[in-house]
């Protein structure tokens, strides 16, 4: 049963991961200025 929970954590995280991987490229995507898109780029580095 520990195998099948680990699993699972692990799945979640890679999930939550593409999430907010695909959360950022929106965002990027959708920066009004270049500098803008730069500020979310250099935030997401820091977390």
């Amino acid at each position: 049963m520990s195998r099948l929970h680990t699993s699972l954590a692990a799945r979640r995280a890679a999930r939550r991961h593409l999430r907010e991987e695909r959360a950022l490229a929106r965002a990027l995507a959708s920066a009004p200025t270049v500098e803008s898109a730069h500020e979310i780029a250099t935030l997401s580095a820091r977390r």
